[in-house]
């Protein structure tokens, strides 16, 4: 009962605590906002790999589930999911160049090697080769 006696004290303790703390302090105290992380169910993984089967791009898959586009990759990676547009391996770029000197167009070479025309020229200038006029 002697806890709850005397209490128009605490209105005067409240009131010099709130004094004792420092004044002068306008700028607003910066906090990081944590990243939230978002689990995709296995129902939602099947869409997504479904999805991409179908056409859909890794970054509208991205979008559409609401995760990070390396997030999308993993996990066609992890079920095995062959990838559109993925880079030459060195073999792959060194038999470009081959046939991109011996005369072949960035088509028929892209062809051959079952890449985007866009993918060898790419591929060809980061190695420095001299990539030829069209002749469209």
């Amino acid at each position: 009962m002697g806890r709850y006696s005397n209490l128009c004290d605490q209105g005067e303790r409240l009131r010099e605590l709130l004094e004792m703390v420092p004044k002068g302090r306008s700028d607003p105290i910066l906090r990081t906002i944590r990243q939230t992380q978002r689990r995709l169910r296995g129902t939602e993984i099947d869409e997504l790999v479904v999805d991409y089967r179908a056409g859909a791009t890794v970054y509208e898959l991205a979008r559409q589930f609401g995760v990070h586009r390396h997030t999308v990759s993993e996990l066609l990676e992890r079920h095995a999911v062959s990838r559109r547009y993925q880079k030459l391996t060195p073999e792959q770029i060194d038999l470009a160049c081959t046939l991109y000197e011996r005369g072949l167009s960035l088509i028929k070479v892209g062809e051959q090697l079952g890449r985007r025309a866009e993918t060898v020229r790419q591929a060809l200038m980061k190695q420095g080769a001299e990539i030829r006029p069209r002749n469209g």
